[in-house]
Formats: structure tokens, sequence, C-alpha cells
């Protein structure tokens, strides 16, 4: 019985500090195994990570009224205009439009996110509405061409289901700021006016022209200046009027005298 005993108790102790391993073991564990983020609540998550097939019953429309022409100008603000038209028969709620800048070569690559502007808008059943959205450019774009592109995000009214419609999608040359001077502009003209002038250099040399054109020029230029340099030496110091002799100066001039003598 007393054998019985102590063995028991051997056989208590054993498990108990089985026990205390294994605990300390999976405390271990847990603090060496990596803690899993929570997930994002979906209203935070950008619109444009993860955008909603189209609705086939939606028809868009898109203009930049202040530059139609393709180029869009940095550093300032801009607008484009959406016209969203319902030929469906549920009403459909426009939430949300979201536009992007991104990598023309690789279009997943956002470069910049512009902001989400929010308009929660009902558009009946065959029902048109206009929507207003308003980015701007960074000047440190300027210069270079992107990828643009801006998403119209709605629900169904009735089945609460969201679509999104991207209704503009283009590469978009980014031009300097209105009113600063374009320097790569610059440059080019005057590297076309450089070559002008060489090849026109070359082509007098090689047609034998060149001395009479510097002839020519010389006399344009040049004649001018010597000959007004020997018109101002023609004066003198003294009084002299012999170039009025002969003249109604010179007659008049002689009354004077005489009547003065007189």
């Amino acid at each position: 019985s007393r054998v019985f005993s102590l063995a028991m108790a051997r056989v208590s102790y054993a498990a108990a500090g089985l026990l205390c391993l294994a605990l300390l073991a999976g405390s271990a564990a847990a603090e060496d195994a990596p803690v899993e983020a929570a997930a994002e609540p979906a209203a935070r998550r950008y619109l444009l990570t993860n955008i909603p097939e189209a609705n086939d019953d939606i028809d868009t429309v898109h203009i930049f009224p202040d530059y139609p022409e393709g180029g869009l100008p940095s550093g300032q603000s801009l607008k484009v205009l959406l016209g969203f038209r319902n030929n469906g028969e549920s009403p459909v709620n426009v939430t949300n439009i979201a536009g992007s800048v991104n990598n023309p070569q690789q279009h997943s690559q956002y470069i910049v996110n512009f902001t989400v502007a929010e308009y929660k808008t009902v558009v009946g059943p065959g029902k048109e509405a206009s929507f207003e959205y308003t980015f701007s450019l960074d000047p440190q774009l300027a210069g270079h061409e992107y990828a643009v592109a801006f998403t119209a995000f709605y629900q169904d009214d009735v089945e609460k289901e969201m679509y999104a419609s991207t209704f503009f999608n283009s590469t978009v040359a980014v031009l300097d700021p209105v009113g600063v001077f374009d320097s790569q502009t610059a440059f080019m003209y005057l590297a076309l006016l450089g070559a002008v002038v060489v090849l026109a250099h070359f082509g007098l040399v090689a047609s034998g022209l060149h001395p009479a054109v510097k002839s020519a020029l010389k006399k344009v230029f040049g004649g001018g200046a010597k000959k007004s340099k020997t018109e101002k030496g023609t004066g003198g110091d003294h009084d002299s009027n012999e170039w009025l002799e002969g003249t109604s100066w010179t007659t008049h001039g002689k009354v004077g005298k005489s009547r003065k003598n007189k």
C-alpha cells in the first residue's frame, strides 16, 4: 500500500512536470507566431483597389470643358464632366467618383490617386444626370505622358449591388503650368534655329556665294555707319555758312545785316 502510494505520487509529479513543459512550449510558440493583421474595414479601402463590374444598363460620356484637345496642364484645378444615363428598370445611386494617374506601360502601377468625391445622387430609370469631378496634376509630372483614369461607382437601389464604370481611361500629356516658361520647348526652338544657321552657312560656302553674301551684308550693315560718320564730320567746329549760299536763308541773313548797319 505504501509502495503504491509512492508510485502514484511520482506519477502525479511527472504528469505535473509534463503539463508545465507543455504550457511553456505553447506560450513560446504563441509569442513566435506572427500576429495576423486585423481585416481592414471595407469603408477604409481605396475604391480603385477593387473595382466592381459595370452595369450594362448604364451609359456614360465625358468631356474636359476647359481643355478638350487632350493635353492637361499641371499645377491648377481641373475638371471633368460626366454624363450618366440609366437605361435600366431600377434606380441607381451614384455614390462616388475616383481617379488616378498610372504608369502607361503597367496600368496596375498607381503613381497618384486623386481624392474620392462623394455624390449619393439617385438616378431613376430612363433618367440622366451630370456630375463634375475636380482634380489637379502635380507640376513634377509635367513633360511626360501618363495613363489617367476616372471611375464612377454606383449601387442598384433595389438589389443593393455595387457597380462601377470607368468613363475615361487614356494616355494624357501632362503640360507645364499655364504661364510658366517652357524650358524644353525653348531649347528645342534654339536648337532648330542653330541647325538652320549652320546648314545655311555650309550651303553658301558650297555654292560659292558666301563671299558675295558677306560683302552684301557689310554694305547693308557697315555702309550706313560709315556714311553717318562722314556726315558728322562735315559741320566742323568753326562757324561756316558756305553750304547755305544761294538759298533764301543767306539772302535773309544779308538783308538782316544791311538793316542792322543802317
